[in-house]
């Protein structure tokens, strides 16, 4: 064994050239292998770092038969589920709230989680300091108390040893902190902030005006997402019998946090990656493979002679194994270092691609389990790519090799297994460019989103009016009028609008219902949903939004009025189509507890809420007057020539009017815009390096193989030169064979891009992009590089002399 090592080594290191790119190719297909993994599983398909991370899972809500994953369920049915469900344990809720915190020196403003006491414990997870929430501070009229994260006590607290016990002020509040998490604890998503809930449940006797609450669960041991979604539908069918007013076309769904936090329509584009790495392993392995067989034909002649001298096939395919698995072994070495490296930089450029906080298990590296992996994929990669050599030796006529004489000559077989690699590697090289393509594009797309005014030269900042400070309507509506004048005071601002929403910013929907609507059920889910969106006199016009018709709201809509809205055109449209004149209509929310009707004062063009990608970027809005309508969270919109600079100036406005408030998130319209798109960027990136990577692979695997073909061609066409075939005779014969593989090759890879690409563009866009037409610019960048792989070997074996030719060892 030892000697057939030191054979192999020996083989590699005399042909410094073919050990550099077989390296280099198989290099390249492992470490993206490995990079890509771990992303995507990390993010989409791996288990949470607890204890059986397996079976966490989140129930939302459905409606007749959609996911809505940003929504809660009604604390009622959470109860309900709690009770009756055969497939889930440990089921808890949680829900969140902004929370102003003060130690008397600093304001900060935290997202904030109130629990149930047992949320600790199903993440399964001890403090690191003090203690977690208990039952008793649960109880009706228990002491606030309050636990925090290890980021959070480092950062705000400075590391205080002496913090637990000590009170600061949550909401006015005075909170005693009573324990601190673990580093790197940010359960159930981003959080560094957890409160006992407030919810008591002996209040909540009917659906209607009961809250909605996050739902967390484990799986019971042996049960499925399968089972546990069965179940709950069996659940919410009963409670829609029951409760049809409410609960008719709603039922609900087991989610695993990542899909709840990525979206399930996100599932798919995440398996089409993970096939896409597969095609780049198999590109690199049909590459190193397809070498392989080349050089083994190459040094057929020798190994004739030595089967010849009484060598057994299985020491000569073992030594050809052993030079696989050296080659494979080193690829895999560089493979790691470089993706180990790559991960790195990924963890560190991550953070800016998420609107808020990436989630907590978001932590990318290589573990033990991943690096085993990687061990097996090279003893896998290793034995696919001998087992083309180990194929050509074993079925090998050796006796015509000897009789013949000539070096490297390449039987019927051997040809026609090395031109199937060759369309193998252009069908796969084709699919995953073209998905590359497609999906750069769309991504490109909704990064140009027309969102409906212009977006440039606005500065927004996030304000949330804690109760305690703001108890009434009347508190709050004060602070708003003087929050507003203090922001259009600032130097440089040109105007200043108040709105719970800005534009291409997540809304809470809500169901309406309007005078002239034909729909009489009382059935909650049987109406429209729109965006419902809170703004101050003057803030649509400040906002870009200019009334296209009647007025917009003013001084005197306050809550003494009338109640009005504005709607959007996309609202007149689509509830009162044909109707020139909406003015006047009247319409109302359902499904909160204010049921007067509101008329309709004014329509402004139709603005995208959310990001530009979701299913519900053409969902109509309804807005209403923050004086007549209030809101704790705000969102502070000011126009200026260069609003990058009067950030500091808006603090100070903000604590002039309150000093205990804090600013939060403090950016340019277009830099939240761009963080909706920034994490379909990172993938897009990622796809477009697969693709660049895939088509290298392709080029290099061809043209190395075209090189290894032609040149053990090379006394043929000599003799085809000296029988009389011109230089063009032997080029056009060449190329057309390239070509007849590249046709086939191309047959094979377009169907596959063709058959997830309409998906795509259905999730991604309108569904009207035309991809058809980028596939054929990819098939036709494809068939360039690989006629240009196919020339250059050619065109020198043609520019040949006849005589060197046949002579050619």
């Amino acid at each position: 064994m030892l000697f057939d090592i030191r054979y192999a080594l020996r083989l590699l290191l005399k042909s410094p050239g073919f050990s550099f790119i077989t390296v280099l190719i198989m290099s390249c297909g492992l470490a993206l292998t490995l990079y890509m993994f771990s992303v995507i599983n990390t993010i989409m398909f791996a288990a949470l770092p607890y204890p059986d991370g397996k079976s966490m899972v989140l129930v939302n809500p459905t409606v007749n038969g959609v996911s809505l994953s940003d929504s809660g369920l009604n604390f009622m049915d959470y109860s309900e589920i709690k009770a009756r469900s055969t497939q889930l344990e440990n089921v808890g809720y949680f829900y969140a709230e902004r929370a102003d915190l003060s130690d008397g020196n600093k304001a900060v403003s935290y997202m904030a989680i109130r629990s149930t006491a047992q949320l600790f414990s199903y993440a399964a997870v001890q403090p690191y300091r003090g203690r977690v929430l208990n039952q008793e501070d649960v109880q009706l009229g228990a002491e606030p108390v309050a636990v925090i994260s290890h980021a959070m006590w480092q950062n705000y607290f400075a590391a205080d040893a002496q913090l637990i016990g000590r009170d600061v002020r949550i909401n006015g509040i005075p909170t005693r902190i009573v324990g601190i998490m673990p580093e790197n604890f940010a359960f159930p998503f981003f959080h560094d902030l957890w409160l006992p809930s407030q919810l008591e449940p002996s209040k909540y006797l009917v659906r209607k005006g009961a809250p909605e609450v996050s739902v967390y669960a484990r799986l019971k041991p042996g049960a499925t997402l399968e089972d546990a979604n069965r179940d709950l539908n069996g659940v919410m069918q009963s409670l829609a019998q029951a409760y049809p007013e409410s609960n008719k076309g709603l039922s609900a769904q087991a989610l695993t946090f990542q899909e709840n936090f990525m979206g399930e329509e996100s599932t798919l584009i995440f398996v089409v990656m993970l096939i896409a790495v597969s095609f780049v392993l198999l590109l690199a392995c049909c590459n190193v493979g397809n070498l392989l067989l080349a050089r083994t034909t190459a040094r057929s002649k020798e190994i004739a002679i030595r089967v010849a001298l009484g060598s057994p096939a299985g020491r000569l395919v073992l030594q050809m194994m052993l030079e696989s698995l050296l080659i494979c072994s080193l690829s895999g070495v560089v493979a790691v270092l470089l993706a180990a490296w790559g991960l790195e930089i990924t963890n560190t450029l991550l953070p800016g691609f998420v609107p808020n906080k990436i989630p907590f298990w978001w932590q990318l590296s290589l573990d033990n389990l991943l690096i085993l992996n990687a061990f097996v994929l090279v003893i896998v990669t290793a034995m696919l790519t001998s087992a083309l050599p180990a194929w050509k030796i074993v079925r090998g006529n050796f006796n015509d090799v000897l009789r013949d004489g000539t070096r490297g000559a390449q039987s019927r077989g051997a040809g026609r297994v090395s031109r199937s690699l060759v369309i193998f590697e252009v069908g796969l090289s084709c699919s995953i460019l073209c998905m590359s393509a497609l999906f750069a594009l769309l991504v490109y797309q909704a990064t140009r989103t027309d969102y409906g005014v212009d977006t440039s030269n606005y500065l927004t900042a996030q304000i949330h009016l804690n109760a305690n400070s703001y108890p009434d309507d009347a508190s709050r509506i004060l602070f708003y009028q003087r929050l507003r004048d203090a922001s259009a005071a600032i130097s440089g601002v040109e105007r200043a609008a108040l709105t719970t929403s800005a534009v291409g910013q997540f809304t809470v929907p809500r169901q309406v219902d309007v005078d002239s609507s034909t729909n009489n059920s009382n059935e909650r889910w049987s109406h429209p949903m729109v965006n419902d969106v809170q703004v101050m006199p003057g803030s649509l016009s400040a906002m870009g939004l200019t009334p296209m018709v009647g007025r917009e709201f003013g001084y005197g809509d306050t809550q003494a009025s009338q109640p009005v809205v504005v709607v959007s055109q996309s609202f007149a449209d689509k509830f009162w189509p044909g109707e020139r004149d909406v003015i006047g209509k009247r319409l109302r929310f359902r499904d909160t507890d204010d049921q007067r009707w509101y008329s309709v004062v004014g329509v402004v063009p139709s603005v995208i809420h959310g990001r530009p990608f979701s299913a519900f970027r053409h969902r109509a809005t309804v807005y209403r007057s923050l004086e007549q309508h209030t809101a704790p969270s705000l969102m502070l919109v000011l126009r200026a020539a260069h609003p990058e600079t009067i950030g500091p100036a808006l603090i100070n406005a903000v604590r002039q009017v309150d000093s205990n408030l804090s600013v939060n998130q403090i950016q340019t319209l277009n830099e939240r815009l761009a963080r909706n798109t920034a994490g379909l960027l990172f993938i897009a990136n990622l796809f477009m390096l697969f693709g660049l990577v895939a088509m290298i692979l392709a080029a290099t695997g061809i043209y190395a193989v075209m090189c290894n073909l032609i040149s053990q061609r090379t006394q043929e066409i000599g003799l085809r030169m000296a029988m009389g075939a011109t230089e063009s005779v032997l080029l056009r014969m060449l190329m057309a064979q390239g070509g007849k593989q590249l046709a086939i090759g191309l047959v094979i890879g377009l169907p596959l891009a063709f058959l997830a690409a309409p998906k795509l563009t259905r999730i991604l866009g309108d569904g009207h992009t035309p991809f058809v037409l980028l596939f054929c610019l990819v098939a036709l960048m494809i068939s360039l590089v690989v006629a240009l792989a196919v020339w250059l070997p050619s065109r020198r074996a043609a520019n040949m002399s006849p005589a060197d030719a046949i002579r050619y060892e």
